[in-house]
């Protein structure tokens, strides 16, 4: 026989319940920098990928952390820190690129009968619309020529060893990637960095079997380009591939049977930047009223020998600007561009091999053994770069005690700023305190830079490297937010849980 409890018995017991289920602890978040990254790199391993990682004070070198710090992946363009550490060591923040441009012919009443002759000295922003002092490059050449009262003009433009020059890709590359301008091969004359751009377009309701117009920029370019499409494919995309038997290539632009793209663009590469300059010089030089005449005409009486004569200096943004470019755009052309300058500036010569060796010298100076970095370009884009956390870190590292460190640091792009790491979230505590190169390629995802920490005393700033291999876009912790919370955690937590 059952028997009622009393109300006030009822109620202490109910009281008594509730205060032992509020008093229960809720979950403890992650402590540390270790604990955070433990817990991330365990997700990640789980499913297969590669992770490592590897933390060090900024000013003393001491490791902070590590995991599988030894382990050796793709570094991607990560190594753009290694190329443009490099070449600052070896030229200085302040150095600029100087291309000579020549008069090679003779003056007569005038008219100028001759060459302008370009000596190539390999400056990747020649002609580039990122710099105004480069974007003008065309224009300064045509001023200088209309200023020495030239008014017509019978010759071409040259540039000296353009027809020995070797496209010059790098050792590893993908052949998938050579039509675009990421693979721009890094020839020793550049110009407008070595792209023109393709516009693709349909009219608004138009059939989306039908071949597209097309437009190429800038206008004067000659430029290849085969454009077929392809209605009800899977999904819409535009892609490209190099022509195998010559300049110029081949593209398809497709639709689904849900979207059908009015409008496309994409950059290219293209394998003769010279002729590309010589048509922008003489379009410069017809809008200033110096037309050139027909080779056919003939010379006004007897000429004396071609004398060179210099007309201008094109001259580039000093290498911090350069530098600072290529790492926060991540651009292969000028990390490939300003790896191979390092190579012959400490070696005399230019080319994959020289780089190569150069690099692996340079490392070694640093103490760095070829067991955590294997160089082969300076763009990260080939697939025979092999490189260790621990290696990629302690590039960093060394240049802060070098006197370009700063411009090195200030070259990585800062996470909720600019660069590959603009659109990155960041919080009031993390905004500004995180700079980071990044590297992507297929399956690979590589960070490395500093990160400030304003409440630790001890190791108020240190270098880190995280690398990520054979990630895929299943992985239920993306890459991309596995470095914002190891990052944030870098700047946020302790290093290790007390």
């Amino acid at each position: 026989m059952s028997r009622a409890l009393p109300l006030s018995l009822l109620l202490a017991a109910t009281a008594l319940h509730s205060g032992c289920r509020h008093t229960q602890p809720p979950p403890q978040a992650p402590s540390s920098v270790d604990a955070v990254a433990q817990g991330l790199f365990a997700t990640l391993e789980d499913e297969g990928a590669l992770a490592s990682a590897y933390v060090l004070d900024a000013t003393t070198g001491e490791p902070l952390y590590a995991h599988r710090e030894h382990v050796r992946l793709l570094p991607a363009s990560t190594m753009k820190v290694v190329s443009t550490a490099s070449v600052l060591s070896a030229l200085g923040p302040d150095f600029r690129f100087q291309t000579p441009v020549s008069m090679e012919g003779s003056l007569v009443e005038g008219l100028f009968l001759g060459d302008l002759v370009v000596e190539p000295s390999g400056d990747p922003s020649l002609g580039s619309w990122r710099f105004p002092e480069t974007a003008t490059a065309c224009e300064q050449v045509a001023d200088a020529l209309h200023s020495r009262g030239v008014r017509q003009w019978k010759g071409q433009v040259r540039v000296r060893g353009a027809e020995d020059m070797d496209v010059g890709f790098g050792p590893g590359w993908a052949w998938d990637d050579a039509a675009y301008a990421y693979s721009a091969a890094p020839t020793a004359f550049v110009f407008r960095e070595n792209v023109v751009d393709l516009a693709l377009s349909r009219a608004e309701g138009s059939d989306c079997a039908l071949p597209p117009t097309l437009q190429v920029t800038p206008a004067f370019a000659t430029f290849t380009a085969v454009v077929r499409v392809e209605p009800n494919a899977e999904r819409a995309n535009l892609s490209c591939t190099r022509l195998r038997s010559g300049p110029g290539v081949r593209c398809v632009w497709r639709s689904s049977a849900t979207q059908c793209p009015r409008s496309a663009t994409v950059k290219l590469s293209v394998d003769e930047p010279q002729v590309l300059f010589a048509a922008c010089v003489e379009e410069a030089l017809t809008k200033r009223g110096v037309p050139r005449l027909p080779f056919t005409l003939e010379a006004p009486g007897p000429l004396r020998p071609p004398t060179p004569e210099p007309l201008v200096t094109l001259v580039s943004p000093p290498l911090s600007e350069l530098v600072k470019v290529t790492n926060k755009q991540s651009l292969n052309l000028y990390a490939e561009r300003l790896g191979l300058r390092f190579a012959r500036e400490r070696g005399g010569l230019e080319g994959y091999s020289a780089l190569s060796t150069a690099l692996a010298q340079e490392l070694t100076r640093r103490g760095i053994p070829a067991r955590d970095l294997r160089p082969v370009d300076g763009s990260g884009l080939s697939r025979y770069n092999l490189a260790t956390a621990r290696g990629l870190a302690r590039v960093i590292f060394t240049s802060l005690r070098e006197p370009y460190g700063a411009a090195l640091v200030d070259s990585l792009p800062i996470a909720g700023v600019d660069g590959t790491l603009a659109t990155r979230p960041v919080t009031p505590l993390t905004a500004g305190r995180i700079r980071a190169k990044t590297g992507t390629l297929s399956g690979q995802k590589c960070f490395t830079g500093v990160v400030d920490r304003p409440g630790d005393p001890a190791h108020p700033r240190v270098v880190f490297a995280l690398m990520l291999g054979n990630m895929d876009d299943g992985t239920s912790l993306p890459a991309n937010e596995a470095f914002d919370r190891f990052a944030a955690a870098l700047v946020e937590l302790p290093l290790r849980a007390p």
